[in-house]
């Protein structure tokens, strides 16, 4: 009778094994997953006709679960360095970002224009949703303009 319960407490401890060994490797899975994933979101300014030569905008996201892990710059030669920014600030899910060009009007974009990229490493199962809201922007004469901002994210 004792090694029939010794077969059975040696089985009940193989089982427990198999089974903390496989929910081991699909919380090691599930960690590795969440941890993992990394988008860019790019930035565009659009000043209709008018050429950019200043813009500053903050970047946000209004929830999810993100890290700002970089920040570069955009496509248009007057704004392809990265912009300023804080980056204490961009520890958090928001940042403010900024840009001056001091060249020629005649070399300044105009329309639709990626003006800057923003790295993010997202944690969580949901999805996070983001806010880009312009402060300021201004011409090549230093003035004052209207413009609008969204955010794309990149595939």
């Amino acid at each position: 009778m004792s090694g029939f319960s010794l077969y059975k407490r040696s089985l009940l401890v193989a089982l427990t094994i198999v089974i903390w060994a496989l929910a081991a490797r699909l919380l090691a899975q599930e960690a590795a997953f969440e941890e993992g994933r990394f988008y860019a979101v790019d930035i565009y300014v659009n000043s209709g006709s008018t050429p950019l030569a200043a813009w500053q905008v903050q970047f946000a996201a209004t929830n999810g679960d993100i890290k700002i892990v970089g920040i570069e710059g955009g496509e248009h030669p007057a704004f392809k360095e990265p912009p300023f920014y804080d980056p204490k600030a961009m520890q958090h899910e928001r940042v403010i970002i900024a840009a001056f060009s001091t060249k020629r009007r005649e070399a300044l974009p105009t329309g639709n224009t990626r003006v800057a990229t923003i790295h993010l490493q997202i944690t969580g199962k949901q999805a996070p949703e983001y806010r880009v809201t312009v402060q300021a922007a201004g011409n090549a004469e230093g003035k004052r303009i209207n413009v609008e901002a969204t955010w794309k994210e990149r595939k």
